[in-house]
């Protein structure tokens, strides 16, 4: 009889609370009135259960209560079983295997489980491979924003940027991206030195572009053209060209090739400062 009026009195909180639940508006108490709710909902299913079910009867829930009780908790009377087995006075026991173990490998298997249909029977969330993929087509859209915005310039006929904040900018791509293969003072460490007139693949502007553009992959520089747009290679590359004759100290000795600045362009150059 108590157990019948305890579960007609939550019946009847459970239909006061369902409309409470829907008409408040503050996160917060929504999610309060729907833990209490799953709460009630469950109680009346248990109840429902040993009424009817069980008739009343609650006895074996009680013994599951107690074994669930005794695995997670083992009493302190228990004790291991002897198998007979004695290695030099050494007994061999069947010690039960630690509860949190089991937790352990129980939740190792739920979560594959979840995994599995998550990636790769309902596919909600995307493979690795995917999202590589989705990546590689977010950052080919930025750059064509990043250009775009940029505009776009004539790599046939380039020209040295002398200009402040261009020399900045490329300076800071420079130490963001160069120095560990250049130097902090481009006096070179695993690339070549970029301070003298000695040039490996041309030193004039359009084959610094190039350079930074197309990469050397045979020595381990990558293509740049992924990273960087057409303006901020060419200030990289103008930033590169300013640092001529600063000879850094332990700067590495020249590779490549002498390259002399042609006399028409040193005159252009000297006129364009005087300007």
């Amino acid at each position: 009889m108590t157990i019948t009026r305890s579960l007609t009195l939550l019946l009847l909180t459970l239909f006061i609370a369902l409309p409470a639940a829907a008409q408040t508006t503050d996160p917060g108490t929504q999610l309060g009135m729907i833990t209490t709710v799953s709460f009630l909902v469950f109680v009346v299913a248990t109840l429902m259960f040993i009424l009817v079910i069980m008739g009343g009867d609650v006895d074996p829930i009680a013994d599951l209560y107690a074994k669930i009780k005794n695995y997670v908790h083992p009493p302190e009377t228990e004790v291991a079983e002897d198998l007979g087995h004695d290695f030099d006075g050494i007994r061999e026991l069947d010690n039960r295997i630690p509860p949190w173990f089991n937790y352990l490998f129980l939740g190792t298997v739920i979560f594959a489980f979840v995994y599995l249909l998550d990636y790769h029977v309902f596919g909600i969330s995307p493979l690795s491979g995917a999202e590589y993929t989705a990546e590689v087509q977010n950052a080919e859209i930025l750059k064509r924003i990043s250009m775009a915005a940029d505009g776009e310039i004539d790599e046939n006929a380039l020209a040295v940027l002398r200009d402040e904040p261009s020399l900045k900018l490329g300076a800071e791509n420079f130490q963001k991206y160069c120095v560990s293969c250049h130097g902090a003072q481009a006096g070179g460490l695993v690339g070549p030195n970029l301070t003298d007139q000695y040039w490996i693949h041309g030193g004039t502007v359009k084959d610094v572009y190039s350079t930074i553009k197309m990469g050397v992959p045979a020595k381990g520089m990558i293509s740049w053209q992924l990273v960087f747009s057409q303006k901020q290679m060419q200030q990289l590359a103008s930033f590169v060209l300013s640092l001529q004759g600063t000879n850094p100290p332990g700067g590495k000795g020249p590779e490549g090739n002498l390259y002399v600045q042609p006399v028409a362009a040193a005159k252009d150059t000297a006129a364009a400062k005087n300007q």
